[in-house]
């Protein structure tokens, strides 16, 4: 009887952390990813939608699962990206092919690292 217990009250804190990706960002159950039209383009660049997903899984720390787009707007020079980073929303923007948060100015030489 005391291990069921024990296997239950391990079992349910994952399903509960399991399920807050989404809901977090206030998005729904059958939420689907919008696709990107450039892919091919960018593919070229290593600039599309899953490049962006490593490249942010690598600077918050996460897993690219952890990563959801939820609205983009893309063009081959430039793309601005709403995301939903393990419950938490940022911005990202492309500039080419090179990927950072939006309030990050590349162009700030005097910025203090």
């Amino acid at each position: 009887m005391k291990k069921v217990l024990i296997s239950i009250l391990m079992i349910f804190p994952l399903i509960g952390f399991s399920q807050t990706n989404n809901t977090d960002c206030g998005l729904s159950n059958d939420f689907v990813e919008p696709i990107s039209s450039l892919t091919k383009q960018l593919k070229r660049f290593n600039a599309t939608l899953d490049d962006l997903k490593k490249h942010v899984a690598v600077e918050n720390d996460c897993t690219v699962n952890d990563i959801i787009v939820i609205a983009m707007s893309e063009q081959l020079g430039n793309g601005m990206y709403s995301l939903c980073i393990k419950g938490k929303k940022m911005k990202y923007k492309r500039m080419g092919s090179v990927f950072m948060k939006n309030d990050e100015n590349p162009f700030d030489v005097n910025k203090s690292h």
